[in-house]
């Protein structure tokens, strides 16, 4: 691993690592950063866990959004003093937690409102690094009878249309579906192209009667409902 000139010393003694706090205490009870640490280190030496610490705290601190050290890729990781091997190690750890997370959430719920819709959707858009179009099928009680991704890009009226929105809902005969997408940038507010897509895809659904219940906007930690903002048409 590369050697940082700043006194990391300073920050951490032989008791106070990302190592010795993993063996000592829960797992639960370290921050995203040590745990992203453990991945990088090349050792349990002292100096080894505190270089790699510091080399993604100060990724954290220079974006100001500790979330964002779960989207570094190898190159970013080798710009903070991360070797190749250890990065790509911690990459795949970071994604190994992303599919667990997924698989627990892999029943099939039934959804009420905003709230479980978010809940139901977010360990599946919050961290994409692209637009995902989502859609959710459902039966007459709320429960989620299937879910895919129509479209990965920029949303456009052009793109993302009322036929490969509806295609799968009239094959499952869905009583009713939500859209939804996430924002990368992290902030869930619509665009008045995210509204007029939502408006026309209601109209479409008012005449197939499969009503679309809501477009739910994924941010890092928020999310937006456009029934709850009364955009919906």
């Amino acid at each position: 691993m590369r050697r940082f000139t700043s006194n990391l010393a300073t920050m951490h003694t032989a008791e106070d690592t990302p190592y010795v706090r993993f063996r000592h205490l829960t797992p639960g009870a370290l921050g995203f950063v040590d745990l992203v640490a453990l991945g990088v280190a090349s050792s349990e030496s002292e100096e080894d866990q505190a270089e790699a610490y510091e080399a993604v705290r100060r990724r954290a601190t220079l974006t100001s959004q500790f979330h964002r050290v779960a989207d570094l890729s190898e190159h970013e990781l080798a710009q903070f003093g991360v070797e190749s091997y250890e990065a790509v190690r911690a990459l795949a750890w970071i994604e190994i937690g992303r599919r667990m997370e997924r698989a627990t959430r892999s029943g099939d719920p039934v959804i009420t409102g905003p709230a479980d819709a978010a809940e139901f959707l977010r360990s599946k858009l919050r961290l994409e690094k692209k637009e995902q179009f989502v859609v959710v099928l459902l039966d007459a009680k709320g429960q989620v009878m299937h879910h895919s991704v129509v479209h990965i890009g920029t949303l456009t009226m052009s793109v993302v249309g009322p036929r490969e929105v509806f295609r799968e809902a009239i094959r499952a005969g869905a009583a009713s579906i939500i859209v939804a997408h996430n924002h990368p940038s992290g902030n869930p507010d619509p665009s008045p192209e995210d509204i007029e897509i939502t408006e026309r895809l209601v109209q479409v659904g008012e005449m197939l009667d499969i009503p679309v219940n809501d477009h739910i906007i994924i941010g890092y930690d928020t999310h937006i409902s456009l029934r709850e903002r009364g955009l919906m048409g």
